[in-house]
């Protein structure tokens, strides 16, 4: 009974220091389906991404076209989780996260002697920004690299506030783009690409206990 009590307290804590669902969003693409995304500064239905399973994810596949920002997601339904993450976001900057998994597979060859990888922001008031050259690219790949025949990833995880971007308030459309700029024929594979808070220092250390909590509790049953 004593153990059945301690592992509901642990999860009941694990549990509260979770953020709310409804101020973050995380497009994983486990459905099959690129969750959305479209080509730049159009309605999401404008092009459809292939999903392809890579080491057992889903991933987006987002092909170098030339066109520097390659896809995006945009919303104005104000009942959608990715428009309230990114209104939540407007109002604090410094306190919400942009986060993606990137996977660049070389072997094709033809990349060109550089990669990088960034975001855009655009909302319904006209503002626009990019990490280009802000706060510094996200990933960038030489030609070495690139010519390598090797596989290259890695997650990106910055505030917004740390881009460079400051939204204005109040706004009722939002966009999120993925940029590829480069000089070859590059894919990237794009996953579990996030919007979500910064974990406040209470929800930290609510973790650590309830981990530490865990880790009593089976050591007890050794």
């Amino acid at each position: 009974m004593r153990r059945t009590y301690g592992l509901a307290i642990v999860s009941a804590l694990l549990v509260s220091a979770v953020p709310a669902r409804g101020q973050s969003v995380n497009f994983d693409f486990e459905s099959g389906g690129d969750q959305g995304w479209g080509h730049k500064f159009d309605n999401d239905a404008s092009e459809a991404f292939p999903v392809n399973l890579i080491a057992g994810s889903n991933r987006m596949a987002v092909l170098r076209n030339g066109d520097f920002q390659e896809a995006e997601r945009n919303t104005g339904n104000s009942s959608e989780a990715f428009y309230m993450a990114m209104d939540a976001a407007s109002a604090n900057e410094a306190g919400y996260y942009i986060e993606y998994d990137w996977y660049v597979d070389t072997a094709p060859g033809n990349y060109g002697s550089y990669l990088q990888l960034g975001t855009y922001i655009n909302t319904g008031s006209g503002y626009y920004a990019q990490d280009f050259p802000n706060a510094g690219k996200d990933v960038e790949l030489d030609g070495t690299q690139l010519g390598s025949g090797q596989v290259f990833s890695g997650t990106v995880s910055e505030t917004f506030a740390a881009k460079g971007y400051d939204m204005p308030t109040g706004e009722t459309f939002f966009r999120l783009g993925l940029i590829i700029n480069g000089d070859g024929a590059a894919t990237v594979h794009f996953d579990n690409i996030r919007v979500r808070p910064v974990p406040e220092p209470t929800a930290l250390a609510l973790v650590g206990f309830a981990t530490a909590g865990l880790a009593a509790l089976r050591r007890r049953r050794k």
